[in-house]
């Protein structure tokens, strides 16, 4: 509190000096006006009994009437004994002879106890003794107002001193801050001055050889080699400006280069997606003789039962090529959020069971072995897991997956393809690790690690599918368990929808 009301500190330096002083002179006059007040009756006493010894001496040595009636003539008492308000002599009998003042008391308690104390009186006697005979008593009194009057007095000198005590410690208080705290308020001010400014070049002026002037000296030196600093630091923002400047340059150059580039890839691409669209016309009407030759031929009969097997083979590959082609459209509106799919019954257990025909060659290649489980059972031709969906969509899908699984694998491994019908959901695993580098792009576009022929496009047209049919896919893949992915479908209302066509002619 004592801080937030003197915040400077010369204030404080002075206020502190003060204070002491005044706690110093408080003291003293209070440890002296207690003693004074301790010791005032004790005081008294003494000064009354050396006035009552000295006057008995004076008036025995004879003892007579004639000399105590001079004596207490020719005594005044203020200017003989400033110290006696009263004084008297009584005979032994307690009769009072002659008295000088007025003092009321009880004689024989007097003569008794030889002295009386009390509050507001002190009174003392002491006897006339002469041939060991007590001629008379000489009795001295002194009123304790006599006293607090001079008390008073004294605490009022006692106050004045020490009003004056605080006046000089101030005065010393403010030279000392002269003389000492000046350079610090000068060093302050030339800090606050230097940091609104950011003016090194200021000095602070002080010519006294002493601890002030060090600090002086240091802070001046401090500021000079700031100064020195700063040019540099200056000169070299300076340079780091024009590299700056050239770099910018630099870069809006290569970003001029990048930008020509990226047009011109742009248009490679839309070259090259005409050209796409032209060989896929084309392949179409090639495909016509893939698959109308088949149906001639099953229409002319004369065929084994082999032979019409092997053909129709022939014809659905022909369609399923087609169904690629097609696909290519499908997935640039899928990757535009523009395709509507037309979904219909699609029956997974005899599309997985398709697949698997399709890819039986492969499967002898790579001498892997593939595995379906339904319900954590082997499936078999009467198990259904009936979706919502495109038949030619989810065929890619599911195709592209198995052989991903299948071409990773190495040789006598298995491939398991798991159908889990409550959960809607088909995860296919593989005993090999993906690499780490594509772990967190595995669904990307052009991902592809491995492959001399890879593409990148298998696993993200899957993924581009999978949502376009509100599923959601996920690839695990650790060195203990191998690669899973797994497809979760969601929202499945079949009831209602026809079987795919697909399905119908198989």
């Amino acid at each position: 509190m004592a801080r937030s009301l003197f915040t400077s500190l010369n204030q404080r330096i002075i206020f502190f000096i003060t204070s002491m002083c005044t706690l110093a002179i408080c003291i003293v006059v209070l440890v002296s006006a207690s003693t004074l007040t301790l010791n005032k009756s004790s005081f008294i006493g003494k000064m009354l009994n050396v006035a009552s010894l000295t006057i008995a001496s004076s008036i025995s040595h004879p003892y007579s009437q004639t000399k105590v009636d001079t004596y207490f003539q020719n005594i005044t008492l203020p200017q003989a004994w400033p110290v006696v308000d009263y004084l008297a002599l009584i005979s032994p009998d307690g009769t009072i002879i002659r008295n000088q003042g007025a003092l009321e008391f009880d004689t024989e308690e007097l003569l008794v106890a030889k002295r009386i104390s009390r509050p507001d009186k002190i009174i003392v006697c002491h006897p006339i003794i002469e041939n060991n005979e007590i001629k008379a008593f000489v009795v001295a009194g002194k009123s304790i107002s006599f006293f607090d009057k001079g008390f008073r007095k004294f605490l009022l000198v006692a106050g004045c001193a020490g009003s004056l005590g605080i006046f000089i410690s101030f005065l010393i208080a403010q030279r000392l801050y002269k003389r000492m705290l000046h350079p610090l308020y000068s060093l302050t001010s030339a800090a606050k001055e230097i940091g609104i400014s950011k003016d090194y070049s200021l000095r602070v002026s002080y010519a006294a050889q002493d601890e002030l002037g060090d600090l002086v000296n240091q802070f001046n030196s401090m500021l000079e080699q700031i100064e020195k600093r700063d040019k540099l630091l200056t000169s070299h923002k300076t340079m780091l400006e024009h590299a700056v400047k050239l770099r910018t340059a630099e870069l809006a150059k290569k970003n001029a280069q990048l930008q020509l580039e990226v047009a011109e890839r742009e248009e490679a691409e839309m070259i090259r997606c005409e050209v796409e669209r032209i060989n896929q016309h084309d392949l179409k009407s090639l495909l016509n003789l893939v698959i109308g030759y088949p149906e001639l031929l099953l229409s002319k009969g004369d065929l084994t039962q082999d032979q019409a097997k092997y053909i129709r083979k022939i014809e659905m590959a022909g369609y399923r090529i087609l169904d690629m082609i097609n696909n290519n459209l499908d997935i640039f509106k899928m990757e535009q959020g523009i395709y509507k799919l037309r979904a219909t019954s699609v029956e997974l257990v005899h599309l997985l069971f398709e697949i698997q025909d399709d890819i039986t060659s492969m499967l002898t290649r790579q001498n892997v072995m593939l595995r379906m489980t339904y319900n954590n059972h082997p499936v078999t031709a009467g198990n259904k897991f009936t979706i919502a969906g495109e038949y030619r969509l989810l065929q890619t899908l599911f195709s592209n997956l198995i052989i991903n699984a299948v071409e990773a694998s190495n040789s006598d491994d298995i491939v398991t393809i798991s159908i889990d019908a409550e959960n809607q959901s088909i995860a296919i695993h593989n005993s090999t690790l993906v690499p780490k580098e594509i772990h967190d792009t595995f669904f990307n576009k052009y991902v592809t690690t491995g492959k001399e022929d890879g593409t990148g496009l298998g696993t993200y047209s899957a993924k581009l599918i999978a949502t376009a049919h509100k599923a959601h896919i996920n690839m695990v893949s650790t060195a203990a368990s191998g690669t899973l992915v797994t497809i979760e479908f969601h929202e499945q209302h079949t009831g209602e929808l026809e079987p795919a066509a697909e399905q119908l002619l198989a």
